[in-house]
């Protein structure tokens, strides 16, 4: 598959447009971000990517491909959760065969890139990270890099204003933005990729994203490259990003704007002798993951009011509803824990979804549950999970009432962009946890359940 041939990958129903370029060396996958021409055309001369993607295909076989909702792939009408793009890369290296890949986040598809590599490690040989933070707003007080409240909403309002005639063009292009022509072909892109309702929503998802909760936990070898004067991700968040991942480089590049264009003959050689050195492998049986913890609200005292052959059958509906939403939601049983169950999960979203469809599917079958969910780094030894955060998901669990969820603060940051609503309740002493957790009860969207 790498004779440049349009095809689809699958992603449940959804279709996505990607392309192998080049016959030999390691896979490099691109992750592109909030702007990138359609995959279908890519190599075209008159594309401003064709030069990246002729110099990346005569080293590796270059996966390129389109977002969901661009290009080729299959529309959007929402903007999409971390978990669903991450899970969307992965439906990308199934179909194109790559049982490993190097990974090229570009923006907020560096994002991406961090979160697959810190949930599917064995999938990923490098990073190369360009032009990406850790996170794009200043809305927490100690993160002085992103975009301040105010600023956001005027990219929006120009978004909603001027998308189509080269909104942003500033931030992506520079003083370069002024040059006659420029804004004009940034707008017929903008006019190709979305609408402009769909360039908001991604826009307000990009500010939402906040991945420093997994960064002490990429094991894959690192290189973060950017560019001093870049407005869209400056030097100093680069900087921050490259000292929160172990062994981490930061490679500086020529000053200049966020986009890549003017600076090709610097960046993809400084990608590719990254990338095709041989990687020094870490032995780490550590990995992040979201734990789901569930518990039978008074099963003690249920069992002592009905006969035992009433609770064992109540128990094996627990356990089939247990089986058929964890297979649902591609969760799997880690332990069973007698009146509930220890489940693990790639994605904070679908172990919160999991759990607050199983609250009403048991409920009707007179069985009350709790659960909570977290995202940290467990140790498996054999068929036992252990770790700090094994300890912090079970006490939040513990801490819920009949019919809750809750989570950690880490599960609702890395669920930016999934439609759950997740209310404070504040720092809690959890029993044998040295530290406050923060702790959040999870609902579901208005309309219903979750889905």
């Amino acid at each position: 598959m790498t004779d440049g041939q349009l095809r689809y990958a699958r992603n449940g129903d959804v279709r996505l447009a990607y392309r192998v370029f080049g016959d030999s060396g390691p896979f490099l996958v691109w992750v592109p971000g909030w702007m990138l021409s359609s995959v279908d055309t890519i190599d075209e001369p008159g594309s401003p990517y064709s030069e990246v993607v002729d110099l990346f295909a005569q080293s590796t076989r270059f996966i390129a491909w389109d977002r969901r909702g661009t290009g080729r792939s299959d529309p959007s009408s929402e903007s999409l959760s971390i978990d669903q793009r991450v899970e969307d890369v992965r439906a990308i290296l199934d179909a194109a065969g790559a049982d490993r890949a190097a990974f090229f986040g570009t923006g907020e598809g560096g994002s991406m890139s961090l979160l697959f590599a810190a949930t599917h490690p064995h999938r990923v040989r490098k990073l190369a990270l360009f032009a990406s933070a850790a996170r794009y707003s200043q809305e927490l007080p100690d993160y002085p890099w992103g975009f301040t409240p105010a600023e956001i909403e005027s990219q929006l309002d120009e978004i909603d204003n001027h998308w189509g005639e080269g909104a942003l063009a500033d931030l992506f292009y520079g003083t370069t933005a002024i040059t006659p022509g420029v804004k004009e072909m940034f707008g017929k892109l903008q006019r190709a990729m979305v609408s402009p309702s769909m360039a908001k929503l991604w826009w307000k998802a990009i500010m939402a994203i906040d991945v420093r909760p997994v960064l002490a936990t990429i094991t894959a070898p690192t290189l973060v490259l950017a560019r001093p004067g870049d407005r869209m991700v400056s030097i100093e968040a680069a900087t921050e990003l490259a000292a929160a991942i172990p062994d981490a480089q930061l490679h500086p590049l020529p000053p200049g704007p966020h986009a890549l264009f003017d600076i090709v003959e610097h960046l993809v050689p400084a990608v590719l002798e990254f990338v095709c050195l041989r990687p020094s492998e870490r032995a780490d049986d550590r990995i992040l993951t979201t734990m789901l913890f569930t518990d039978i609200v008074s099963s003690t005292e249920k069992l002592s009011v009905n006969s035992d052959a009433h609770w064992r059958h109540q128990l094996d509906a627990h356990d089939k509803v247990i089986d058929w939403l964890l297979d649902k939601y591609e969760g799997h049983r880690a332990k069973h824990t007698g009146d509930g169950v220890f489940a693990l999960f790639d994605g904070p979203s679908k172990a919160a979804r999991c759990a607050l469809d199983l609250v009403p599917a048991l409920a009707a079958r007179g069985l009350e549950i709790r659960a909570g969910v977290h995202t940290g780094e467990c140790e498996r030894r054999g068929e036992e999970w252990s770790g700090m955060a094994v300890h912090i998901g079970a006490r939040i669990a513990a801490l819920a009432g009949a019919g809750e969820v809750l989570a950690s603060r880490t599960v609702r940051d890395l669920s930016a962009g999934s439609g759950l609503t997740f209310e404070s309740l504040g720092p809690q002493d959890l029993k044998g946890i040295p530290d406050e957790v923060e702790v959040y009860r999870v609902s579901a969207p208005a309309s219903g359940l979750a889905s």
